[in-house]
């Protein structure tokens, strides 16, 4: 905003209630996929011979409230091949846990059509385990090759490599981003249901540089005055040609009988728009005021007619005033006050 700096003596520091720890809640699903994602995993490779039972390496479960132990298992099948594998969670005295049986299978062929050829494969070669151990330990494989066949139906002694990867804390990740949006939805529905009412709203646009709006306003909450316009080249659609200057705005607010209240003059940046060939500026600006107790005011808005830029001036198309009563936003911002006690004087 171009409002001067509310740490001056004649602004004041507008306090709201909202509950920052709201923003909180959409962020916490995506806190426990990000620490979910930085916990370390260990990687283990088993070589598997057809009817030969081969145990891993000791590795360690934690249980704890982030996710849950996850075992990763897949098999690096020869093409046209499939198998039975049975997997069997150990504990440390040698005790069988968790024990299943997983069917995998790799198929790869070619294909040719118009002339043309390539080649395809499928396959379901890996299993994910997510477990939550009786106790936190070590823990060990035992893997069995129970049948590995090829695509004739035949016996194949080809070892088989097994990798296993072992993670202490996984979590289902597309459940926590749906749960972070949905969140977010609901943070800002209540955002919204909270601040985006006022008591009275007041619109005017006028084909003009001057626009003003009175109304009895005041009490709870802020003033807020949005002034926006719009600058055209009268017979010329030609971009800027260089530099614009800044944009000259006077924002006053009259007294029921017609003293100033309060003047602004602030510098708006005009910024640029194109769109088919078109070319035009736009400036746009809010001011909240701070109104003590209720009182009939009248605003007032006025922007430079003209903006030189070296080529055919731009002129002022519309100027649009918006007055709405009763605001309270969601942050902090730099209320103006207005001296009503001069007024009454």
């Amino acid at each position: 905003m171009a409002i001067a700096s509310p740490d001056t003596p004649r602004h004041r520091r507008e306090v709201v209630r909202w509950p920052r720890w709201c923003w909180l809640v959409p962020l916490l699903p995506l806190l426990v996929l990000a620490l979910s994602a930085v916990v370390p995993s260990r990687r283990l490779a088993i070589l598997l011979r057809p009817e030969q039972p081969a145990i891993s390496e000791p590795f360690r479960l934690e249980g704890g409230p982030l996710g849950s132990p996850q075992i990763s298992l897949r098999a690096e099948l020869p093409a046209n091949s499939a198998l039975e594998l049975e997997a069997e969670l150990l504990d440390s005295q040698g005790a069988v846990v968790l024990a299943l049986t997983k069917q995998a299978w790799r198929e790869r062929g070619t294909w040719s059509e118009g002339g043309e050829s390539g080649t395809w494969e499928e396959r379901d070669d890996q299993a994910d385990l997510a477990l939550r151990p009786p106790r936190s330990g070590s823990y060990s494989l035992r893997l069995t090759l129970e049948e590995l066949l090829d695509s004739a139906g035949q016996p194949l002694q080809t070892p088989i490599l097994m990798q296993v990867e072992v993670r202490q804390h996984s979590v289902d990740a597309p459940l926590l981003w749906f749960t972070a949006a949905v969140g977010l939805v609901m943070v800002r529905i209540l955002q919204t249901s909270v601040y985006a009412n006022w008591r009275q709203r007041r619109v005017l646009r006028l084909e003009d540089s001057r626009v003003a709006i009175r109304l009895r306003a005041g009490g709870d909450g802020l003033l807020r005055a949005v002034v926006r316009a719009r600058y055209e080249r009268p017979s010329s659609d030609r971009p800027p040609t260089g530099a614009l200057p800044p944009v000259r705005l006077e924002l006053s607010v009259a007294g029921p009988r017609g003293q100033r209240l309060r003047k602004e003059v602030l510098k708006l940046a005009p910024a640029r728009h194109s769109s088919d060939g078109d070319h035009w500026l736009t400036v746009a600006q809010t001011v909240h005021l701070r109104l003590p107790e209720r009182e009939s005011v009248r605003v007032r808005a006025g922007l430079s007619e003209q903006l030189a830029d070296g080529g055919e001036p731009w002129a002022i198309e519309w100027i649009e005033l918006v007055l709405e009563d009763g605001v309270v936003t969601p942050e902090p911002v730099a209320a103006l006050p207005l001296d009503l006690d001069r007024d009454r004087a």
